[in-house]
């Protein structure tokens, strides 16, 4: 039987979900920078610095929820304090 298994499943650029998940926690650090100085980043500039990948993309935006951000819903596409 045939089964996805997520180690071996190649991501954008051939990342494996491990990779993607580094990637992403590599974001948050200058994502925390650009917040506490505008007091919002968006949507799309997040999308920009994860290069168009939709996976790096959504843990950055779960990493950002979890260290207690308010990531916005979809009127409000932006991530605050």
């Amino acid at each position: 039987m045939d089964a996805c298994d997520i180690r071996l499943t190649a991501y954008k650029d051939g990342r494996s979900f491990a990779d993607c998940r580094n990637v992403a926690q590599s974001l948050i650090p200058s994502l925390e920078l650009q917040i506490r100085k505008d007091g919002y980043v968006t949507w799309d500039s997040i999308m920009d610095m994860a290069e168009f990948d939709a996976v790096v993309y959504k843990l950055a935006l779960k990493y950002l929820r979890e260290r207690g951000y308010d990531i916005g819903n979809h009127s409000r596409q932006r991530v605050s304090v």
